[in-house]
């Protein structure tokens, strides 16, 4: 093998090995430790999780089928929880898990974990569900 042969060899070889290795830190990034719990409501449009599933993280997304958004499940310190809809309060948009805030890609605005406003152009905090636990299950009352 001539030298231009091995310097394209070479050259080729590495860019593949960085283009692995930048691939694999893209996937990474946009992988979260936030688990999403997919579930469904019983006819009381109630949702049942295990309370042991916020064992390793006090934050859970569920995705409840046939319901338009996401709720947001928070264990604070003290062992009580609350649930939120994830539905921008402005203009009623599905809203997105970034770090420890919710954010509107519709019209940009941002809430908080507990769901106050952080900017807007929404005023209204985020719908809160009511819960409770029982037999060792956090049990979340769904609005319609």
């Amino acid at each position: 093998m001539d030298r231009r042969n091995f310097i394209k060899s070479s050259c080729g070889l590495c860019a593949a090995i960085g283009s692995g290795f930048l691939l694999t830190s893209i996937l990474q990034s946009c992988a979260t430790s936030l688990g999403v719990v997919k579930t469904s409501a019983d006819n009381n449009n109630l949702v049942k999780i295990p309370l042991s599933d916020f064992d390793q993280s006090s934050t859970k997304i569920v995705r409840v089928n046939n319901y338009n958004y996401d709720l947001a499940v928070l264990k604070h310190t003290d062992g009580t929880y609350h649930a939120m809809v994830l539905m921008c309060t402005h203009a009623g948009q599905p809203l997105t898990k970034t770090g420890d805030t919710y954010y509107c890609t519709l019209h940009g605005s941002q809430f908080d974990k507990d769901g106050n406003v952080l900017k807007g152009p929404a005023e209204k905090t985020l719908i809160h569900l009511p819960v409770r636990t029982e037999n060792d299950n956090l049990l979340i009352t769904l609005v319609r």
